[in-house]
């Protein structure tokens, strides 16, 4: 099974709200094989696949995923090469390539994957995506909760410490006890300040704290959190290297590793950040609330996977549960694992025609 082309379509759609009138750009990936299947993926750029990817994998054997995957690292990190910023596409080129081969096979990718549970936990992740009082965010707080998800993140907007407080007492208070909560800080504090409020928000039983230092002395900082923090300390969704995932780890101190399923290289990147993890007795929570559609395949294949996001369908900052006929659900906090090949997902081409750019 040899690859014959690598195509790229992009969807454009509504980003919040219709009225507000923003709209964000989507790719899909397609690996076509000599043999007529066709893996797809999501995300990845266009110009990168063109020039650097495309002409190194057409002709390729599509089952020598490994070996594809080390080649399209090493000629990201050339002299002079992409780099970092090519991780999200050979994330997406690796996605398709397991799709591809899981329907070759007639086997879902994540049982070729390593199939370690058949159902994959899910956060609700579709709050602080703009500035929002602490009272509007409990009320989203309390919804999420009551569409069946056994934990809820929200996203602080601003750094203001007393606003940042508030909205976690308001929040636990219409979470109640039970259910976990947690919090993403997009980096803002200086380690002063993340440790004064990491102390101060040890009352509200946070289940994660993440990335709440910032990005000069990350690792320094997080050392300095996690000594007082009785939460999880959760991040590097951003950190698309193995190496990098090992030294906030063993130096940081982090607990819960957050590397985009993207950015850090596909599943076959993330898995070799799963076995250092679990080598250290550290979650793995893959960044994407967009993406649970490709997450929970990962997250089924390993052992110290912890659970993965999704911006619920109610919310309007998503477009994976519009995609797909059968319609891709996460029900009552977690997607039973289908046995279809691949990934199991057929698209809605009304809904990709509709959409396309």
């Amino acid at each position: 099974m040899f690859i014959k082309k690598i195509e790229v379509i992009t969807l454009r759609h509504p980003w919040g709200p219709h009225e507000n009138g923003v709209t964000r750009d989507w790719s899909i990936v397609f690996v076509h094989a000599d043999n007529g299947l066709v893996g797809i993926s999501r995300g990845g750029s266009a110009s990168l696949i063109e020039r650097e990817f495309a002409p190194l994998l057409i002709g390729a054997d599509a089952r020598r995923i490994t070996m594809l995957w080390q080649q399209m690292y090493e000629t990201a990190w050339r002299y002079h090469g992409p780099g970092r910023s090519a991780m999200g596409t050979i994330g997406a080129i690796d996605i398709a390539l397991w799709d591809l081969y899981g329907k070759s096979l007639g086997e879902p990718v994540w049982r070729l994957l390593g199939g370690y549970r058949d159902r994959v936990p899910v956060y609700a992740d579709g709050i602080g995506y703009f500035e929002q009082s602490p009272e509007e965010m409990a009320v989203l707080v309390k919804k999420h909760a009551d569409l069946g998800y056994d934990a809820v993140k929200f996203h602080l907007t601003t750094p203001e410490p007393d606003i940042a407080l508030e909205k976690v007492r308001i929040s636990r208070e219409a979470l109640g006890p039970d259910k976990k909560l947690m919090l993403d800080a997009f980096s803002m504090w200086d380690g002063h300040l993340a440790v004064e409020l990491a102390q101060k928000f040890n009352p509200y039983n946070l289940y994660w704290l993440e990335e709440p230092v910032r990005k000069d002395d990350e690792i320094g900082h997080m050392r300095m959190v996690r000594e007082v923090s009785n939460a999880l300390l959760a991040g590097g969704e951003s950190e698309g290297t193995l190496y990098g995932v090992l030294r906030l780890i063993t130096e940081g101190g982090l607990q819960v590793v957050q590397t985009d399923i993207l950015g850090g290289g596909g599943y076959t990147g993330l898995m070799r950040m799963a076995a250092v993890a679990e080598a250290h007795h550290v979650h793995i929570a893959p960044h994407g609330a967009q993406y649970p559609d490709i997450n929970c395949h990962f997250l089924a294949a390993v052992p110290n996977g912890l659970m993965i996001p999704a911006c619920p369908a109610t919310e309007p900052y998503q477009i994976w549960s519009k995609m797909y006929k059968p319609v891709f659900e996460a029900k009552n906090g977690e997607v039973e694992m289908a046995d279809r090949p691949g990934l199991g997902l057929e698209l809605d081409w009304d809904f990709v025609e509709e959409n396309r750019v």
